[in-house]
């Protein structure tokens, strides 16, 4: 698997000067500030061009998913005790946000609530990187953050969309068949033949269980609606998958992203 790598923001730190140095160390303090905030945005161009890389081959007419593993993240994420705590508190919420460019920090930090900069960064960096592979995705993208509490839906299924992205910063996370079982439920599904479609679901869930794909990882799911440039489409070949179960006392922060074009067509929740 690919691996995206991304650098660390460095905070600036606020002086104390005397009073009558005041306008001149406002002045220098709104430069660091507009410095420091140049080199963010230039840090996550950087990281969303390499994550682009890793996920740019989601256009192959024989690709129908890429997974980009994040050791990295998982270190930002998952072992700060602080955070954790502070989502494990916190009730379940959904927060959906229409972005009609590639947002910066400060606007995924605003638009999606989002108080942990660290967080908005990486949200950010995941969006610009999906706005850069997908087709139409620079025209505008629905992004949603959750806190999930609950399992929503776990019926294998494939998204009625282009493709749509999922990390899973906290939690189980989602889960997809292999090659070949996924070629066998997507066919059936676009032929219409539902009996066959469920048959092959429970034979998939009893000797081809899914496999889920790690906390913070990205993941690019292709779905029906995909169009190649010779007009052919991915109906009948995009990715089945399904969201996993979650036991009373579990949690999960999940990031989705989609082409607003598309909005939420697809069978079943994530």
């Amino acid at each position: 698997m690919s691996r995206a790598c991304a650098s660390s923001r460095v905070a600036l730190a606020r002086a104390s000067r005397a009073p009558t140095r005041k306008r001149a160390l406002d002045r220098s303090t709104r430069s660091r500030a507009v410095a420091t905030r140049d080199d963010a945005r230039a840090d996550v161009e950087s990281d969303a061009s390499a994550l682009s890389r890793a996920l740019e081959s989601i256009r192959d007419a024989d690709v129908n998913v890429v997974v980009v593993e994040r050791d990295d993240a998982r270190k930002r994420f998952v072992e700060r005790e602080s955070l954790v705590e502070a989502l494990r508190a916190s009730a379940a919420f959904e927060r959906a946000v229409t972005f009609r460019k590639a947002p910066t920090v400060e606007e995924t930090a605003r638009a999606l609530a989002v108080a942990d900069n660290a967080l908005a960064r990486d949200i950010a960096t995941c969006v610009r990187a999906f706005v850069n592979v997908v087709p139409g995705a620079d025209r505008g993208v629905k992004v949603t953050l959750s806190l999930l509490r609950s399992t929503l839906c776990s019926r294998l299924h494939v998204d009625h969309t282009s493709a749509r992205m999922m990390v899973t910063f906290y939690g189980r996370g989602t889960e997809i068949c292999d090659a070949r079982t996924s070629a066998a439920i997507a066919k059936a599904n676009a032929d219409g033949g539902n009996f066959v479609t469920d048959a092959l679901k429970t034979l998939a869930e009893k000797f081809a269980p899914p496999r889920e794909i790690s906390t913070c990882d990205v993941a690019l799911l292709k779905g029906e609606r995909w169009t190649y440039a010779d007009g052919s489409t991915s109906k009948g070949k995009a990715i089945v998958h399904r969201s996993p179960l979650i036991d009373e006392n579990e949690w999960r922060l999940t990031l989705k992203v989609d082409v607003v074009n598309f909005g939420c067509e697809c069978e079943e929740e994530h």
